[in-house]
């Protein structure tokens, strides 16, 4: 059952200013409801007379017309109907409210669990990359929107990406390696190292750009050196990497890269650039490293189509630190994975309570960077599910 205190009104400007000031500072969600089904947005900006949201999805229906609008603040349930009206196909506006109501307490009761119950997760979903939103480059922003979908069209993606490796490279391939697959030395290469692989570019000789990306870029001078590093015979390595440029220049490849596909610190694949002899440009590190986001894009588009998952590990070994039937409270300490889990991630859970296994699926609203806990706002769980936390909250408040 849900729980609420007596309805409190907020009509000060000054407070309702110092929350969306807050709302916008941390990024913290805003939902609009639209025909029952709650869509969340970020704040861009506000005045007195109005506020601009940033929807992470598209709206199924007619957005324009008058509004429920809720959302989280110092844990406390916040909610009015305004005005609202469609910008564009990403932005709506919303009529600054004279007052906001709010309740004390929050929707469902919580209880600290720390050392009682445990999870793992899958994560579904990544949050939206920002890093071409705002490019100048029609296909930047066509690949970053297309991504920020629950169901982007692949396709679309690589066809974005073609267009764009067009203006510095003539062909584009994409590779995924599947388990238990045998692989070229490159391959292996760059599995290894998950670094971009530049083949014949004056890059070797730029002491300008080995500063800024030696780490970043193995070239043959530094696949020579890795090979070296990791016990192979000298003599070994010098004839892999002659075989393989001498297979270059029979192909007459004139310069080509290999840029990794990365997900959860692993290559999983790579996008290959290719110029020929008669084209007869090469590949800048620069570029490269451009295509790596591109290849980030890519790699978000597959996982939201389980082609790729994000996993924890096997193990019931994440600590609940609280839980109520809307959503709980996590720790993690696993390093591999903080970098997935921001603002709006998706994740599937396996929640093991004392005496039952709760399968959900939520959505992190809140992070806490500094003792790395998360919070989750559940999105699907059965019905028989919630009755059950709600009980177990009660029976763990009733025996404190």
């Amino acid at each position: 059952m849900t729980h609420f205190s007596k309805k409190m009104v907020v009509t000060s400007e000054l407070e309702k200013d110092l929350i969306f000031q807050s709302l916008k500072k941390l990024k913290q969600p805003v939902n609009v409801t639209v025909d029952n089904i709650e869509y969340s947005g970020y704040i861009e900006r506000y005045d007195t007379s109005s506020i601009l949201l940033k929807m992470n999805s598209s709206i199924i229906g007619e957005i324009e017309g008058t509004r429920k609008v809720n959302f989280v603040f110092n844990n406390n349930y916040h909610y009015f109907t305004t005005e609202v009206r469609l910008q564009d196909e990403e932005r709506i506006v919303l009529l600054f409210p004279q007052e906001l109501s709010k309740n004390i307490l929050r929707r469902h009761e919580r209880v600290n669990v720390r050392g009682k119950i445990f999870m793992k997760f899958k994560i579904m979903i990544q949050a939206e990359k920002k890093e071409f939103e705002n490019s100048s480059l029609l296909d930047e922003r066509v690949i970053s929107r297309e991504v920020k979908k629950p169901r982007p069209a692949v396709d679309k993606i690589l066809n974005g990406i073609k267009h764009l490796v067009s203006e510095f490279a003539q062909k584009f391939q994409v590779k995924v390696f599947k388990p238990g697959e045998r692989l070229s030395f490159v391959e292996e290469l760059i599995k290894e190292t998950g670094k971009i692989f530049v083949i014949y570019n004056s890059y070797e000789d730029a002491i300008e750009d080995k500063r800024f990306y030696e780490d970043e870029i193995l070239t043959v001078g530094s696949a020579y050196d890795f090979m070296i590093s990791r016990g192979d015979p000298r003599q070994a390595c010098e004839g892999k990497l002659i075989d393989m440029l001498q297979q270059l220049r029979n192909k007459r490849i004139f310069s080509e890269c290999y840029v990794p596909m990365m997900l959860e610190g692993d290559a999983v694949g790579y996008i290959r650039l290719i110029n020929d002899i008669d084209y007869h440009r090469s590949i800048k590190p620069s570029f490269a490293k451009r295509v790596a986001g591109y290849a980030g894009i890519l790699v978000e588009a597959l996982v939201k189509y389980d082609y790729f998952s994000l996993e924890s590990g096997g193990e019931f070994d994440i600590p609940v630190v609280n839980v109520s039937a809307g959503g709980l409270l996590f720790t993690l300490d696993k390093e591999n994975l903080k970098q997935y889990l921001i603002t709006q991630t998706a994740l599937r859970m396996s929640i093991l309570f004392p005496h039952r296994q709760v399968e959900a699926r939520g959505v992190i609203h809140r992070v806490i960077k500094e003792t790395a806990e998360y919070g989750i706002s559940f999105q699907e769980i059965n019905q028989d599910d919630i009755k059950y936390i709600e009980s177990f909250v009660r029976h763990e408040k009733k025996n404190r």
